[in-house]
């Protein structure tokens, strides 16, 4: 798949490598931050491969206006300790993993700022990403609904459970039990695999194609 210049896609927390892949591929990331917020999908949602299953987290949160609510827009709910979920989630999952260590306060710090947003958060977890994986594309945050966009759109295929399969594997904490788990947050390779995991979504980049 050739370089194209930009790729379209909504504001997403930590979504599989393979849209990493595919973000290799452009110069430019355009966020659409003015959808109408759909439910139910990687933009307030990640897999981790526990050890026992591969497990769903969940940030929850509100809709100000109801189901007219803009993506821009959606809160954080903070009622439930999600914050603890999670981050004790990873921590069964991935304290065997070689770069768990190296990685996972930066994310826990940034669940633990509290954000209002869930933009926000998400914005803050996607720049470190981009800086882990040595992405060099620029990211830019949409000041209206994109329409007529001219590069890959993203938007409507990130409201489906989608199998964002990768065509390689790598070393997964339960892979004896489980065989390798496919689709699971970029969290999941970079703490298996660390500063090699930009060497593997170049490799991906050369299968990506949707």
């Amino acid at each position: 798949m050739p370089k194209t210049k930009s790729i379209l896609i909504p504001s997403l927390i930590a979504p599989p490598a393979f849209i990493y892949a595919l973000f290799a591929l452009h110069d430019e990331i355009i966020i659409d931050c003015f959808e109408t917020y759909p439910k139910q999908t990687l933009r307030n949602r990640y897999n981790i491969g526990g050890p026992n299953k591969t497990q769903i987290l969940t940030i929850p949160v509100k809709k100000p206006n109801g189901h007219s609510t803009k993506t821009k827009d959606i809160e954080i709910d903070y009622t439930t300790n999600w914050i603890d979920i999670h981050c004790r989630s990873m921590i069964t999952a991935y304290s065997k993993s070689p770069f768990f260590i190296y990685y996972s306060d930066y994310i826990f710090n940034q669940f633990n700022k509290r954000h209002k947003l869930l933009i926000d958060l998400n914005m803050s977890i996607h720049e470190l990403l981009m800086k882990w994986l040595n992405i060099a594309a620029t990211t830019k945050y949409s000041e209206n609904f994109v329409t007529n966009f001219d590069g890959l759109n993203l938007r409507d295929e990130c409201k489906k459970n989608n199998d964002w399969s990768v065509k390689n594997d790598y070393y997964q904490p339960f892979q004896a039990e489980f065989g390798f788990r496919n689709s699971l947050s970029v969290f999941d390779i970079i703490f298996n695999l660390g500063p090699e995991t930009n060497d593997f979504i170049i490799n991906e980049s050369k299968y990506a194609n949707i």
